[in-house]
């Protein structure tokens, strides 16, 4: 298949995931897959659209062939948290998240994950610890100053 082939194909299923078509996207990337194995995008893509079906243990192999090719890849490492939590798998996906905080401390996407992570460890301390690196750089955020507020109120 040519570059403008592949390209076609990945807009048609792109814009199936937006209109929250997510069988139909899955084609689409699969039909890529077929093609190009290794394509990034439709690998970590058709694992976010199986995700959104809530097949979390397909959408991890998706994310884990990513992670094979390019292992750095900060959005497949994310997509296969978030998986991983959903799952309940709180364990491994706490330490994908101390992984990617290694060398990026202040990576605030692994951070909130982190701390919601924790939070369900109960870990309440831990998690206010995450909540407070956040809010650093971001002091109005609802999100984290909610959670924040909840392990307070867990630990009192």
């Amino acid at each position: 298949m040519m570059n403008s082939e592949i390209s076609s194909l990945l807009d048609k299923a792109n814009r199936l995931f937006l209109n929250k078509k997510f069988k139909e996207s899955i084609s689409y990337y699969d039909k890529i897959l077929s093609k190009i194995p290794d394509n990034l995008s439709s690998l970590n893509n058709k694992g976010y659209a199986l995700s959104k079906l809530k097949n979390y243990e397909m959408a991890i192999e998706c994310y884990d062939a990513v992670l094979q090719i390019f292992p750095n890849d900060l959005s497949a490492s994310i997509n296969k948290i978030s998986s991983l939590r959903k799952q309940g798998n709180l364990e491994k996906a706490l330490n994908i998240c101390d992984e990617i905080l290694k060398n990026n401390s202040k990576y605030n996407i692994a951070l909130y994950h982190k701390e919601r992570i924790l939070f369900s460890l109960e870990k309440f301390d831990d998690s206010i610890s995450c909540c407070n690196r956040i809010l650093d750089d971001y002091p109005n955020n609802s999100d984290v100053l909610f959670d924040k507020s909840c392990n307070l109120a867990m630990l009192s």
